[in-house]
């Protein structure tokens, strides 16, 4: 068990002690400009304080496709936050020539014809042009825009054969560093997210060994809170590995990126998940649950909300079902996962699904304060419902200041991020805000479902139903036991699954 709990803080050791030999942030792509689009963007780049950064970009056109008959008016267009410059041309319906007042710097791009050889040995000739300049130092750290503007496309039509799609490759330089200024610090962040999840898996693998062997009962919220702590410690650990591959090449991998962002996203669903199920009664026994929303009815009797509230105590059951329970259950998996593929089209090179820059952070936000509410309707329907046992209470008052603070307080930071933050500030501060509230709310649920010398009231009460006792006393309150749970075996062990 130590072996296997020891292998993500070996990966993460080897991702972080990786040598940073890159030469700069490299990237390439292709931009078309036309009329209607005649202001292309390049990338973002943060320079640190008191340093000066250098840009170099190359644009290529086959000879073949056609040239660029008229670049008197393509420039190689650099913005900066001073006088919030790149928020103000982002605005719709702006002209190109209102665009680039608001340019720190403005470039000229010239095109020469050139002979190079491809893949095979032949030559083939290149419209290429290059443009390399200098960004100047700030006393602070300076976000920088890159755009490429031909303004000439809005008065004057030019086919695609006169204003041919572009190949470009462009590098940038942070002083001697590559990473942009907002991704220094991520390192040691994501280095620390792992070890700190890392004994917390630690913790809960012994738990379960423990239970395992004593008891031969293991409780399903146990083992669904260490997957979502494995996930965790995956989505860190592929982060670090983009970063080192970043260090090597400048440009990082796709993959081990991509998977950072699914790999947070469901320990955000797992998450998520364990809250609404535990905060309905999952696994309780069927007399302290309520039943077809009993102490629901302000919601209006058989209502959506009510039979959703109802059905999460029994989600396996229901699983196969048409209620919409089951359906929100897969809503929250695959809304989670289609989030996260979502928001790598708006920026791929690190991490940044809980952003509110995009629209898929403010859609999962929102989907936080749906599930939020749910949860808090479900919880309170089990505490409030008149039968539950005063130490079961005092364990759902804990849940719900657990649920509650995981479904606002990511909201909170990202909003705050993106509104009271610097430009390059916001990447740092949201990572390391949304790694400190998942960490805190993985720490309070494990301590709540472990925290008694074997088990919480919750715990007990789930592995009693297991066992098949005929009552259990908690706190002198007597509580017939419904039976009928579904239960997995897995060789002795047992688990309950509703």
């Amino acid at each position: 068990m130590l072996k296997a709990t020891a292998i993500p803080v070996l990966f993460a050791l080897l991702a972080f002690v990786c040598p940073f030999c890159a030469d700069a942030k490299v990237s390439s792509g292709k931009i078309l400009l036309t009329g209607e689009n005649s202001v292309g963007f390049l990338t973002k780049f943060a320079v640190s304080a008191n340093v000066e950064g250098s840009l170099g970009v190359e644009l290529i056109i086959p000879a073949d496709t056609g040239m660029y008959t008229d670049e008197r008016s393509l420039r190689l267009s650099l913005y900066n936050k001073d006088r919030s410059a790149w928020q103000k041309i982002t605005k719709k319906n702006t002209l190109c020539k209102d665009k680039v007042k608001y340019s720190k710097k403005r470039i000229p791009i010239i095109f020469n014809v050139e002979t190079r050889k491809i893949a095979n040995g032949e030559k083939k000739s290149y419209w290429v042009a290059s443009v390399s300049t200098k960004l100047e130092a700030s006393k602070e750290d300076m976000y920088w825009y890159v755009a490429i503007d031909d303004c000439s496309l809005e008065q004057v039509y030019h086919s695609i054969k006169d204003a041919p799609e572009m190949e470009y490759k462009y590098t940038i330089l942070n002083g001697g560093l590559h990473h942009s200024a907002d991704e220094l610090g991520m390192n040691k962040l994501h280095f620390v997210q792992i070890i700190l999840s890392s004994t917390l898996l630690l913790w809960v693998s012994i738990k379960i060994g423990r239970a395992v062997f004593s008891s031969k009962q293991v409780h399903i919220a146990l083992l669904v809170i260490g997957a979502a702590i494995l996930c965790d410690i995956l989505s860190g650990i592929s982060e670090l590995l983009h970063s080192s591959i970043y260090s090597v090449n400048g440009f990082g991998s796709y993959s081990f990126d991509c998977l950072a962002s699914h790999f947070e996203a469901q320990c955000d669903a797992l998450v998520a998940l364990v809250l609404l199920l535990v905060g309905a009664g999952w696994t309780l026994p069927g007399d302290i649950v309520v039943k077809d929303g009993n102490n629901l009815s302000m919601l209006g009797s058989h209502s959506f909300l009510q039979k959703t509230v109802a059905g999460f105590s029994k989600p396996v059951s229901l699983i196969k079902s048409r209620n919409p329970a089951a359906i929100m259950i897969y809503l929250l998996l695959l809304s989670h996962a289609g989030l996260a593929q979502w928001g790598r089209t708006f920026d791929d090179e690190f991490d940044t699904y809980h952003s509110l820059e995009h629209l898929p952070g403010k859609v999962l936000m929102w989907i936080r304060f749906l599930f939020g509410f749910i949860f808090l309707l479900a919880s309170s329907s089990v505490r409030n419902s008149g039968r539950c046992p005063y130490a079961l209470q005092r364990f759902f008052q804990k849940f719900q200041i657990v649920g509650v603070g995981w479904f606002c307080a990511l909201p909170f930071v990202a909003w705050y991020t993106s509104t009271m933050m610097h430009p390059h500030q916001k990447h740092f501060f949201l990572a390391a805000g949304a790694a400190l509230v998942q960490s805190i709310s993985l720490c309070s649920l494990v301590w709540l479902m472990t925290a008694d010398v074997d088990a919480s009231p919750y715990h007990k009460l789930s592995t009693l139903q297991v066992a098949n006792s005929s009552s259990i006393a908690l706190s002198s309150s007597g509580l017939g036991n419904a039976g009928g749970s579904n239960v997995f075996k897995l060789g002795k062990t047992k688990i309950c699954m509703d």
